[in-house]
């Protein structure tokens, strides 16, 4: 399949599963330590379940002193979609690719939705990493039809260190498997010493590193809880805020530096404010060296080195993207939608980024060319 001649790659899109269907690929153990979470289920759209764990409301309207309560810990959050995605996307994966289909979309990279951070808010470890071991398997059965098509991210949990690496290496050579997302608690930095078996397992089987931002389900990010009670600076800050010191920690940590063949994405969290951060990182990298690593590089050399990316966020437009990509050249934004999330452009997301002006190369390598080179497990080229 290609769109006007292109094809698309779709590198941050989302996939529950609800909590009833993962159940089903859980243990005994695990059935019986979720006993204790029922008053946490909440039901959804064609009755499925998921639990909700420390989550937090976003109340007050700008301008008022008080919180008005609202149902729902997104209430009033109206969304961007022109249609609703197919009902069924998590029960069969044939229909995730008919909404693929529809839009134009070759391949997409899914993570996890929200309500699986929920177990990071939890002290049952166990409980958490069975989880995690259920959604692995879930996975292989979700994507098996359609290989060169889904791929998602193996979930590494950073309260279990051996844990995980076991997982990746588990399913780090599976069809599947494209990419490794940590869960880290909200007060665990990213450049923690204890994480640095995950990365090097990362490296080993060739698996991307996926950064993707939390901000209205735990793990909590900056924004996520530094926003006076309000929905619409939330929703404006954390994202790219959470972006920006993600990938500035492991850079700054010298994780690119010890493990030179390991790729990093940053996804959900905006684009255009890359160019600005580069140059900021770099200078206070010289001015308060103490704090950093001994870097070989400046900060921007990483960003510019060919294992970094970043998706873009369609809002952000025409003029933005084309003046990011001025900046930093052709090989680090990628093309992503958030689908099936209430903020995806479904299904015009495609079409309305392919009305963007800029000559084929550029959009070759935005639209596809660049996921596959982050992804490079997933075998498309």
């Amino acid at each position: 399949m290609a769109r006007n001649g292109f094809k698309v790659f779709d590198s941050d899109t989302h996939v529950g599963p609800h909590a009833d269907i993962l159940e089903r690929y859980t243990t005994a153990e695990i059935k019986k330590r979720l006993e204790g979470w029922e008053p946490l289920k909440a039901t959804g759209k064609g009755g499925h379940t998921s639990y909700r764990k420390g989550v937090r409301k976003y109340e007050r309207r700008l301008g008022t002193a008080e919180p008005v309560e609202q149902k729902g810990y997104m209430a009033g959050f109206t969304g961007a979609h022109r249609a609703s995605p197919s009902p069924l996307l998590e029960d069969d994966s044939a229909e995730r690719i008919k909404d693929m289909d529809l839009e134009g979309v070759d391949a997409n990279l899914m993570l996890p939705s929200g309500w699986f951070g929920s177990f990071t808010a939890d002290t049952d470890l166990v409980l958490e990493m069975g989880m995690y071991r259920a959604y692995h398997q879930w996975m292989e059965d979700y994507c098996k039809p359609y290989p060169e098509r889904l791929g998602g991210v193996i979930l590494a949990g950073a309260r279990d260190i051996p844990g995980s690496i076991a997982e990746i290496k588990r399913w780090g050579k599976s069809r599947w498997a494209w990419a490794v997302m940590v869960y880290a608690p909200a007060d665990m930095p990213l450049d923690h010493p204890d994480l640095e078996p995950i990365w090097a397992e990362a490296q080993e089987h060739d698996l991307a590193v996926a950064l993707h931002t939390f901000t209205v389900m735990p793990p909590y990010a900056p924004g996520g809880l530094d926003n006076w009670g309000n929905l619409w600076l939330q929703r404006s800050s954390a994202h790219p805020w959470c972006g920006m010191r993600n990938m500035a920690s492991l850079i700054g940590a010298g994780v690119m530096d010890r493990y030179p063949r390991l790729r990093i994405g940053t996804l959900e969290a905006g684009h255009s404010w890359l160019p600005f951060w580069m140059t900021r990182i770099d200078e206070h990298a010289h001015t308060i060296k103490s704090a950093i690593a001994d870097l070989k590089q400046k900060p921007s050399d990483y960003v510019l080195s060919g294992r970094y990316f970043q998706s873009i966020e369609i809002p952000e437009g025409e003029q933005l993207t084309n003046a990011a990509i001025d900046y930093l050249g052709e090989d680090v934004l990628m093309y992503a939608s958030d689908y099936p999330h209430a903020e995806a452009w479904f299904p015009v997301a495609v079409d309305t980024v392919m009305e963007w002006k800029m000559d084929e190369t550029r959009r070759r390598k935005l639209m596809w060319e660049n996921a596959c080179k982050l992804y490079t497990r997933a075998g498309l080229s």
